[in-house]
């Protein structure tokens, strides 16, 4: 893989800026279209069609309702963030960040539609979570793998290759992984819709880097 500098080797045009917000809001649209059919669809399934994913592990983990911070760190750092992650990559690289994000996204449904699993929700969510619970647009079924923890990670994977810093490199790290845990201290996700979406994450990281090593070669 080439070095931070070798992928941030200069900046694009306003246009390619234009042209790449474009693709990352389309991505965005696309993931709230999954999740929205996913939801749909599982909510009016009967109950005992749903999965049970548990394992001795998930009732072990506190209920830890501060690391909300964590949680809602997300949403900025999965659009602002990747936004400036991708907007720093060459050409090649950024397309093949797009597809990524695309084929997790698609990945991530279609494992929700075949294996259904309702969300640990606890009733003594903190009151950030409980808003967002209370959303007539969120819906607990759409869980495993946790799409909140894929894309934190595939997301945290490329901005620590190009950082051109130890210390920004950490930060992407440690980020993705406090998004991580909080899914699981705030009873968001079970431990294995958190494994499963570090997999779908490191896995589309994985490939991104991979194709770009392969065309170097």
């Amino acid at each position: 893989m080439r070095s931070a500098e070798e992928m941030s080797p200069g900046r694009p045009s306003a246009a390619e800026y234009t042209r790449r917000a474009l693709a990352i809001m389309g991505v965005i649209l696309l993931h709230l279209a999954v999740y929205y059919t996913v939801t749909r669809v599982n909510s009016n399934r009967p109950p005992e069609a749903l999965n049970d994913p548990s394992i001795a592990l998930d009732d072990k983990i506190p209920l830890l309702g501060w690391t909300w911070v964590f949680y809602w760190a997300a949403y900025p750092y999965l659009t602002l963030g990747a936004g400036l992650i991708v907007a720093a990559m060459p050409a090649a690289d950024y397309r093949r960040a797009i597809k990524a994000f695309i084929v997790i996204t698609f990945i991530g449904g279609g494992v929700q539609l075949l294996y259904p699993v309702a969300a640990p929700w606890t009733s003594e969510a903190h009151a950030m979570q409980t808003r967002m619970h209370e959303s007539a647009f969120t819906r607990p079924y759409a869980c495993l793998p946790s799409m909140h923890v894929a894309y934190s990670v595939i997301t945290g994977f490329m901005g620590a290759m190009i950082a051109r810093s130890r210390g920004l490199r950490w930060f992407h790290i440690l980020l993705a992984a406090g998004i991580t845990l909080s899914t699981l201290t705030l009873k968001e996700h079970y431990v294995a819709d958190a494994v499963a979406g570090v997999m779908l994450g490191m896995g589309g990281g994985l490939w991104w880097w991979w194709k770009g090593r392969s065309i170097e070669a």
